[in-house]
């Protein structure tokens, strides 16, 4: 597994390319995922301020939904441990943010993290929620 000071460098190279929010977090677990950057990138595409610019549901939680969902199996019965996965790491994030999910509460005029901070944050998150599984 990468070290997480690989992945934050990844996700802010990402963002310097001009990447949104879901596709630099998903392609900075590309290790995680197994797919290539093209293949993440247009997954992740319409993601991005909260899913299809709507301002909903921010795109570090879908990413972190993503990657959760591909460390499973692909089985029916394997999308319930998924999304507990998946809803303990983003219960987090929200927690550390006021128990926002929402772009438009996270990003409004006066927010006090950046998108960039936001993505950091959940990079973080999700790597250790990783690394700690992994050692179990």
């Amino acid at each position: 597994m990468q070290q997480l000071s690989q992945r934050k460098a990844r996700v802010n190279e990402l963002r310097a390319q001009g990447y949104n929010c879901a596709q630099s977090m998903f392609m900075a677990f590309d290790d995680i995922t197994g797919l290539d950057q093209a293949t993440s990138a247009r997954l992740t595409a319409a993601l991005g301020s909260g899913v299809g610019g709507t301002r909903e549901i921010c795109g570090v939680a879908n990413a972190i939904a993503l990657v959760e969902g591909m460390t499973g199996g692909d089985a029916p019965a394997d999308k319930v441990p998924a999304m507990a996965r998946a809803q303990k790491v983003i219960a987090r994030f929200a927690d550390a943010n006021g128990g926002c999910l929402r772009c438009c509460d996270l990003k409004h005029p006066g927010a006090p993290k950046s998108c960039n901070q936001l993505i950091t944050e959940g990079v973080e998150m999700l790597h250790e929620a990783l690394q700690q599984r992994q050692a179990e």
